[in-house]
């Protein structure tokens, strides 16, 4: 299942962007209220679900510097290879797919818990 960031914005429109991690943590935390190590999965999911966001933007942000670049009327030299540095967008890239790597295995185990969570 696909959702877009239009279609989470539309869910929970008063919450700035910067909350929805935190937002997230808390609905986990109340799902899995009865059990001990509820909490302490949530706060690991939220890090995770930050963490991948500000990664994204890091991401986001060096290819709107390469558009930048790209689409100035006259491209300059210095700043095509200043835009082509993505030393920050790899690094950025690696943590992302680490913090992606560990929000699925931290994905699954709270389905079993909210599926074993009494009603």
């Amino acid at each position: 299942m696909s959702v877009s960031p239009s279609a989470v914005r539309a869910r929970v429109p008063s919450v700035p962007e910067e909350d929805l991690a935190r937002l997230a943590g808390d609905r986990l935390r109340k799902a899995l209220r009865q059990r001990h190590d509820g909490a302490v999965l949530a706060d690991f999911l939220e890090d995770d679900v930050r963490s991948a966001l500000e990664n994204l933007d890091t991401v986001r942000a060096h290819l709107e510097d390469v558009l930048r670049a790209l689409l100035a009327e006259r491209p300059a030299p210095l700043d095509l290879l200043e835009a082509g540095d993505d030393v920050h967008a790899q690094a950025a890239l690696a943590e992302l797919e680490s913090a992606l790597a560990s929000l699925r295995r931290r994905m699954a185990q709270a389905a079993a818990r909210v599926a074993a969570a009494p009603r």
